[in-house]
């Protein structure tokens, strides 16, 4: 599979559930199409800079995914979509516990998949006039050159009081991340419960950085 479509395999998400970010962000967030852009843009910079980094210890992918891709997710709306109703339920504490454990766990994905990263060539839609849109989708097409290129769809939330644009759902080949983590959710929620979930969540977060193949 495409190294993009492994990192949908193995996700499934776009989100952290912290309301805020560790890192903040530094680029401008007013256009949700030169945001994606932007961030894609800068986040295989910082693999390209810090190749020896990554080469020496594959851990150090966690650090430029936290700092270059996590302050550009809207969390807390991701995290209410995927959850649905059991959102609701959630104690103050199971949520605090929830939102520190997810945003590791989703740091480790990313950067496991990430290591397939070769300087794939990336393709990004003309902007649209977003004015008076509150949401928006942004396309994206990853190009292999051993591999039959792969459409990708950003989804992102304007934020109400600030303007901000962030990113709260990918699909691919129009398989929704959310839409998938939520119904794998509420199996393990149904058939586990929430302490479960929150369970593995946080042991898998703790996992170490291993490259990946393809095949």
């Amino acid at each position: 599979m495409n190294w993009i479509t492994k990192l949908i395999a193995a996700t499934s998400i776009l989100i952290s559930v912290a309301s805020v970010a560790r890192t903040e962000p530094t680029l401008d967030m007013k256009d949700p199409y030169q945001l994606i852009h932007n961030v894609a843009e800068k986040t295989f910079a910082r693999f390209r800079a810090d190749d020896a980094l990554i080469k020496a210890d594959l851990n150090h992918l966690k650090v430029v995914i936290e700092q270059e891709l996590m302050p550009y997710i809207n969390t807390k709306y991701a995290l209410g979509m995927i959850l649905g109703k059991h959102y609701k339920k959630l104690t103050k504490a199971q949520k605090a516990r929830f939102i520190e454990v997810f945003y590791d766990y989703l740091v480790v994905n990313y950067a496991n998949i990430f290591t397939l990263y070769d300087q794939q060539q990336v393709i990004y839609s003309k902007g649209k006039d977003f004015s008076k849109k509150r949401t928006a989708s942004v396309k994206v097409k990853i190009i292999d050159t051993n591999r039959p290129p792969i459409s990708i769809a950003f989804k992102l939330k304007k934020g109400k009081k600030s303007g901000n644009w962030k990113a709260y759902d990918m699909s691919a080949e129009g398989v929704s991340m959310v839409a998938s983590k939520r119904a794998e959710f509420d199996a393990l929620i149904r058939k586990k419960g929430i302490d479960y979930v929150i369970d593995f969540v946080e042991r898998k977060s703790k996992d170490s950085v291993e490259l990946k193949v393809t095949k």
